[in-house]
Parts: C-alpha cells; structure tokens; sequence
C-alpha cells in the first residue's frame, strides 16, 4: 500500500499537469513562451502557484504547437502590393525605404541564433500595429512563439521611434511660408502655421490610478495631442497624459506650450496655430469665438474659416488611426510602451507621406476627439487683450 499510493499520486499530478498545459505554446530556439500576455510585463503580479505544480511542470517536456510556415518566405513575397499594403499599412516600396532606415538597428538588437530577421520583425511589428489581433496569433502566423512577438515589437518600436526626431519637426523659415499660403487658400484664414488638436488613445485599466485616466467618455485612455499642417504631416506630438486631463491642461504641459513664448524663432511673420474652443486664446493660438446666440456675422464666419482650415489635423488624426487599429485600444500595462508605440506610429504616419504612400481603400475618417469641450476661456488662462484683438482684426478682414 505504502509503495501504490506515491505511484497513484504521481499519475495524479501528470494528468493535472497535462490538462493545465493544454493551451500552451510551444518553444523557440532562443525564448520560452509564457501562458498569457500579461505574464510578459514584469510589473505584472505573479501568480502563487502550488510548489507541487510547479515541480511538476519543470520534469513533464511542453508540447510543440504547429504554426504557419513560410508565410514571411512565400506568402509576403507573392503578395501584389494592394494586397501587401491591406495587411501591412505600406506600400512595399516604402517598406523596403524603412527597413533600409532601421536594418542596422535591427541587426544590432537581434542575437545571431533569434530565428527573426529585420525583415521579419518589422513585418510582424506593422501586423501589430495595423490590427488588434492578439500576440498569441501573431506568433503562429510567423512561426514563432508569443514572447519572441514581445520581444520583436519592444526593439523594433524603439528602432522606429527613434526616426521621430527627424520625421517629425518644426517647419523652418521656409517651409513655413510654404504653409501659411497653403493654409491661406483652403479657406482664406491667414498666418496658420499649422492646426493642434487632441484624441484619446483606449488603453487597458491600469493598475495604479486608474481613475484619473478615465476619460469624459467614460473609458480609460491616454491623453495624445498634436500640430498638423495643411499636408496632414505632424510638426509636433504629445502623449502620455491620462485621459481625465482637460485638452488645455495638456497643452499647458506640453512643450509646444513653452515655444510659443519664442514668437520669433517658431512663429515668424505673426503667424499662429489654430485650435477648437477647448484651447486657450492667445496671440500665438486662436480659437472660435464661443457662441452664446448673439455672434456678429464677422465672429460667424471667422468659426466658419477657423474650422474649415483646421479639418486638416481632424482628418490627419483620422487615417492615423485608420492606418494603425492598434491605436483605437491598447491592451498592455506598459503606459510607456503606449506612448512609445503612438509615437512610432505619428512617425510611420509622416515618413508615408513623405513617400506619397498616404491613401489606402476604405480609409475612414475617424472623428479625433468628438465635440470640444466648451469652458469658459479664463477657466484656465486668461485670454490677453492683445489676444482678442488680433482675433477681432482677423475676424473684420474675412
């Protein structure tokens, strides 16, 4: 009996084990994959399994899981390039543009026994990016395991977020002639050097201060703002903030605040950003004239030209979450990693235009924000005067 009973018990502990190990993917070369996404953070809490389980676990070999051949081999190579850009966002020529960008990096980053090439870690970060599908699917999809899809996004996201320094910048002295005359012929506004406006990016509760980054709408987000110029082309982002913070007190925090006091440098010729009424009025960010019923037709249509030239960054905001659906909700603790990736995706976002790659089929204009948030404007800053009588001015020269 004494010698049946441990037998029993070790039979016991192999079927319990089995069944727990049914959903479990299977190994790489390089890296081990976990049971749930969640398992790949560390700040993630750690499950207090039974020492018993665990004991198990280490002496019963994990199954091998099939998962989809060649597809980065055969199946990327033969697409056609609307088919390649359905899936990836891309077209091929501006995917071998970027890859030539950040191969060096990639390789860098990549150990010489990783089964991933820069090629297959950018593919599968865009396959990220570009849908919501899981990392789990991802990794079968490319033949390898979760956490290899993990690792692959981290290091290719800082690769492409380090392009934004230069992809993303300031027009300069010229380029900002360029601007306000092109902005000046969409609706006759003049001096625009460019739209800023804000969006909420879904993300996941976090576990620390979750209230604070719920959002008017009454979900979780995080806080992205930025400038657009009449090309859709950002000049400046801003992400990170939670997504109870009122879009002026975004501003207020962000740099874009700050270079406005540089009229001379940033802002040449009295030029000027326009905004929605949730901004501040000042002589360097004009907003609409808040209307209260008694508008004069002057003030009517200075909204009516403030709003149609600043469609720009409403539509600009749009195709970047069109184009990036990872974008629309984010299901990691990591907020720095969110704020990375939005980053990385407003530069993605600017390099294909800078390679004529911007329109794509069933391209949808998503709103940015919904309807503004109308405060009174000395809620948080109080408008000068010098403010509002450039504002008047304008308004008497439509």
């Amino acid at each position: 009996m004494s010698q049946t009973a441990p037998r029993n018990l070790i039979s016991a502990l192999i079927l319990v084990n089995e069944i727990f190990d049914s959903d479990d993917e299977s190994t790489d070369s390089d890296d081990e994959s976990t049971d749930s996404e969640n398992e790949l953070y560390q700040d993630e809490e750690e499950l207090n399994e039974p020492s018993i389980l665990t004991t198990r676990v280490s002496t019963v070999s994990r199954r091998s899981v099939p998962k989809v051949a060649g597809y980065e081999e055969i199946a990327t190579e033969r697409m056609q390039d609307y088919d390649f850009k359905t899936h990836f966002r891309l077209h091929r020529s501006t995917f071998d543009l970027l890859l030539g960008k950040i191969n060096i990096k990639l390789q860098n980053q990549t150990r010489p026994t990783s089964r991933c090439s820069p090629n297959k870690m950018l593919l599968i970060t865009l396959w990220i990016l570009a849908t919501p599908e899981s990392y789990r699917s991802v990794g079968c999809r490319f033949g390898v395991c979760k956490k290899t899809v993990f690792k692959v996004i981290r290091r290719t996201i800082d690769a492409i977020y380090e392009m934004a320094s230069t992809t993303i910048k300031w027009p300069g002295a010229t380029e900002a002639q360029n601007i306000i005359s092109a902005n000046s012929s969409t609706a006759g506004f003049p001096g625009v050097l460019g739209a800023i406006d804000g969006t909420h990016i879904p993300i996941r509760t976090p576990q620390h201060s979750s209230g604070t980054y719920i959002n008017r709408k009454g979900f979780h987000s995080l806080q992205l703002q930025v400038v657009c110029q009449h090309n859709l082309k950002f000049t400046d982002c801003y992400v990170g903030q939670p997504g109870s913070m009122h879009d002026a007190r975004v501003f207020r925090h962000s740099e874009i605040c700050t270079d406005l006091q540089n009229s001379t440098l940033f802002f040449p010729e009295d030029s000027h950003l326009i905004g929605d009424v949730a901004y501040p009025l000042s002589d360097r960010l004009l907003t609409p004239y808040r209307d209260t019923g008694n508008l004069t037709r002057y003030q009517v249509r200075y909204n009516f030209k403030l709003s149609s030239t600043r469609m720009s960054v409403e539509r600009a905001i749009g195709i970047l979450k069109c184009r990036f659906r990872r974008l629309r909700f984010f299901d990691s603790p990591d907020l720095a990693f969110i704020s990375k990736s939005v980053i990385a995706a407003c530069t993605l976002h600017n390099f294909c235009i800078d390679e004529n790659d911007l329109h794509f089929e069933n391209s949808e204009e998503l709103s940015s924000s919904g309807a503004a948030t109308i405060n009174s404007e000395n809620n948080i800053y109080n408008s000068t005067v010098t403010a509002r009588a450039k504002r008047d001015r304008i308004a008497r020269l439509l």
